[in-house]
């Protein structure tokens, strides 16, 4: 397709006045940014000199109420702790018996370990096995036998151990 030489002059201002458009605009949106730079920089600027210590001291007026109502919850949940603890160990420890009584050991020793975990039930206390009897006596035989033969080993009336008269 060939275009008349009016065509291509027209074409080729209309070329040249969209890129003088474009470089304008380009030119237009850096000053915008660094307008905008500075925007930012001022807000910093107002928001450290005027909002920061407006709000600093916001806060510290209302800390005291926060740290009041933090207090009463506080004690409030001790309240309800030392009301609700005893209920609830009860009540662990009647599930333990029941699931014993069931024959049910392994979800026993599973509440069992868990009231213990949360303070509420005591552990279970170790009872002496015939094993536990067996070797404390064991042990007191063996220091008698330790005892024995040390006394026989150094009695006065042994002949080794007795010196002689140097007369």
């Amino acid at each position: 397709m060939s275009l008349s030489r009016k065509r291509r002059r027209e074409l080729n201002k209309l070329r040249s006045q969209a890129e003088n458009l474009l470089d304008e605009q380009r030119e237009i949106l850096g000053h915008a940014g660094v307008l905008a730079q500075e925007g930012v920089r001022q807000a910093k600027h107002l928001g450290n000199e005027y909002v920061v210590p407006r709000v600093n001291e916001a806060i510290d007026g209302v800390r005291p109420t926060i740290d009041r109502g933090v207090s009463a919850a506080r004690r409030a949940g001790d309240q309800a702790r030392l009301f609700v603890a005893p209920i609830l160990a009860t009540a662990l420890a009647s599930t333990v018996r029941g699931l014993e009584r069931i024959d049910n050991q392994d979800a026993a020793r599973q509440v069992r370990a868990f009231g213990v975990q949360q303070g509420l039930l005591q552990p279970a206390k170790k009872k002496f096995g015939i094993g536990r009897v067996l070797a404390i006596g064991a042990g007191v035989a063996a220091a008698v036998a330790v005892g024995y033969t040390l006394w026989q080993a150094f009695r006065t009336d042994d002949e080794l151990w007795v010196a002689p008269d140097e007369s």
